[in-house]
């Protein structure tokens, strides 16, 4: 069985986080492993605090896993200080993991910032993009860590562009666009990869308008590309499958709690 492990916060809603990474391996019938770098009180609406692992403790999580496991793919969430990326960092390298995708979380749908606030995003994840075969930042990530703005479909090329120029050890680069100014892009989602051998590829999808922020769609795609990548599927491929499972999700949505604020819906990635 194949063994990914996802390295992230504790959503104890269930909407982001390992909770999510874990349901979306299981549909892959991948085992999923997880080290929690954080945990988090928060629901869709509001996140009320997060409390990072400490650094000797999260060693420890790696450790009891990598001891014990064959780990195939290593998907990261929330990294909360500079110390757990290097630590990661270190039994990736260590232990050769092929898949590595780093989904570089700075804030939550609510708009709440996760990392510590002495942590300088996004250059204190630099030793876990030097090793990562694929980054998917949306595109407020994608802004912070190319410096540019992005406001179209050449925008999100432009920041691909700029992303690999200044961290050209990163194999892959996939900028999400479904936060792209809706003003501007009403009818359609575009996902943008930068490949390794500095090709474009741009997967085209229906925008699903729901009039509502949706919480959990960023760890679903992550946790989604590693499951195809670690099935097997290019990177092409894996991101157009991806982007269809994150639609479903979308079209599937239930809305938890039901209550009158309603502000956000949740993706639940169930089996």
């Amino acid at each position: 069985m194949i063994k990914a492990l996802s390295v992230a916060g504790f959503d104890g809603s269930g909407g982001a986080g390992i909770t999510s990474d874990t349901k979306i391996f299981s549909r892959f019938k991948i085992l999923g492993l997880s080290a929690i770098t954080a945990i988090t009180a928060q629901n869709p609406d509001n996140v009320y605090g997060v409390i990072p692992a400490p650094a000797d403790f999260f060693d420890m999580e790696l450790k009891a896993v990598f001891d014990y496991f064959c780990v195939d793919a290593v998907k990261t969430g929330l990294i909360a200080s500079e110390e757990q990326s290097l630590i990661l960092s270190e039994y990736i390298k260590k232990y050769m993991v092929n898949i590595v995708v780093i989904d570089p979380v700075y804030i939550s749908t609510s708009n709440k910032r996760l990392i510590m606030k002495d942590s300088n995003y996004p250059d204190f994840l630099m030793p876990l993009f030097k090793i990562a075969t694929v980054i998917t930042p949306n595109i407020k990530e994608a802004e912070f860590i190319s410096g540019e703005r992005i406001e179209d479909l050449n925008g999100m090329k432009k920041a691909a562009e700029s992303i690999k120029e200044r961290i050209p050890a990163i194999k892959n680069i996939v900028i999400k666009g479904s936060h792209l100014n809706t003003n501007l892009n009403k009818d359609k989602i575009y996902n943008v990869l930068l490949n390794s051998e500095n090709i474009f590829f741009v997967n085209e999808s229906e925008r699903i308008n729901i009039d509502k922020e949706i919480h959990g769609t960023g760890c679903a795609f992550s946790a989604g590309l590693t499951s195809y990548l670690a099935k097997g599927f290019k990177i092409e491929e894996a991101l157009i499958k991806t982007e269809r499972l994150v639609s479903k999700f979308i079209k599937d949505f239930r809305k938890i709690p039901d209550n009158n604020k309603d502000k956000h819906i949740y993706i639940t990635g169930n089996i």
